[in-house]
């Protein structure tokens, strides 16, 4: 009888097969952590070197890139979120961080309560002001082409940061959070719990939690479905009504917790999400614009690029080498090169799509056409002088 009990298990129920097949790695995935793996090991190689020629006070530098990063990420998934939907680049987005990042304050100094109960009361307040914003503005403007809703976007930021000049003066703020001590990793170089951990920490959980939900919900994949063809997802039966006021309250509600994390690492001003609007763009731009999984990319490339140049520009800074002055006030000029780098190169970005219907003559294809051309026109010449 046990060798018939043996030979006959028992039936898997159906959620369990359905969570087998979800948790298991298809070769895409294999393919993507493979290419994670190689990326990660070169940029300890690289690391390495920077450490050798700088000492090692460039793990510092590297701790803010990464905590800068993290930042950049959150909001970069969310201005790509409402960017996939409705198309058009939202420039109000920076004085939305703000407005998150005052909504947060209020509750932690007025209310006396903790950072955490701000942060959520913020990510539902921020989502309740994007649905408002696309019930009042934006969707009274859809079918205008993508000029009218930036404009608007524009004048919303404008709004947002008057109004909080009005409401909360220009006075600079800080959150009132407990006291941590930094734990030495080397001497001089110290990792705080909050400032550095919390921001990491949150960071890769809304990295996880977009994937979980673009991936494994049917309100991401209407999401996904709406973003590559409107017309088709209305035909298909998706209310995109309902996925585009899920989309405003996503990408506002990121924009309150990026907004947080920004006045965590610094102080609370008017003008803090504006002074970092170009940046987010540009981690957008060289990820891939309309991609989630580009954001992230861009977020690390351009958070990494930024403050782990600083060490160069010190040496730059040097009177035997450039004689730079404020060396390390030309860091906000990194990632722009870089974008432009991305642009030339990689026009779609690095996790972006290239256009199936555009001609595909960038740069790299231009100078392999001309090397080409080069090419040929010496053969016949040869071939002459050797008739």
């Amino acid at each position: 009888m046990s060798s018939v009990s043996e030979a006959n298990p028992p039936a898997e129920t159906p959620r369990l097969v359905r969570w087998r097949e979800a948790l298991r790695p298809t070769p895409r995935f294999r393919r993507q952590f493979l290419r994670a793996v190689i990326v990660a090991v070169i940029f300890l190689a690289f690391l390495a070197g920077l450490a050798a020629l700088f000492g090692i006070s460039i793990l510092q530098y590297t701790l803010a890139g990464f905590r800068l990063s993290s930042i950049v990420i959150v909001a970069a998934i969310g201005l790509t979120v409402i960017y996939g939907i409705r198309g058009f680049a939202n420039f109000a987005y920076g004085d939305l961080m703000t407005l998150g990042a005052y909504v947060a304050l209020f509750v932690n100094m007025n209310l006396a309560l903790s950072l955490i109960w701000g942060a959520i009361v913020s990510f539902l307040a921020l989502a309740v002001v994007g649905i408002l914003l696309e019930v009042l503005i934006f969707a009274r403007l859809e079918g205008r082409g993508p000029v009218p809703p930036i404009v608007a976007s524009v004048g919303v930021g404008l709004i947002i940061q008057n109004g909080i000049n009005w409401g909360g003066t220009t006075q600079q703020w800080i959150f009132r959070i407990p006291a941590v001590t930094e734990i030495p990793i080397v001497p001089g170089i110290g990792f705080h719990w909050i400032r550095d951990f919390g921001t990491f920490v949150v960071g890769i959980g809304f990295v996880v939690s977009v994937h979980i939900l673009l991936t494994y919900t049917n309100l991401g994949k209407a999401m996904r479905a709406t973003a590559d063809n409107l017309e088709l997802a209305k035909a298909t039966g998706i209310n995109t009504k309902r996925v585009t006021y899920a989309a405003w309250a996503l990408s506002c509600s990121f924009a309150s917790t990026a907004g947080i994390l920004l006045g965590l690492i610094g102080v609370l001003s008017p003008t803090m999400g504006f002074n970092v609007i170009l940046l987010i763009f540009a981690a957008v731009i060289v990820g891939g614009i309309g991609s989630p999984y580009g954001a992230v990319l861009g977020g690390l490339v351009i958070g990494l690029s930024q403050e782990m140049s600083v060490p160069l520009l010190i040496w730059l800074e040097r009177p035997d080498v450039l004689h730079l002055e404020h060396s390390t006030a030309y860091k906000v000029a990194i990632p722009f090169i870089v974008m432009i780098g991305v642009l030339i190169f990689r026009p779609w970005g690095i996790a972006g799509r290239p256009p199936a219907f555009a001609r595909r003559v960038f740069f790299m294809e231009r100078l392999t056409q001309v090397l080409g051309r080069r090419g040929d026109a010496t053969e016949p010449v040869q071939g002459e002088g050797g008739g």
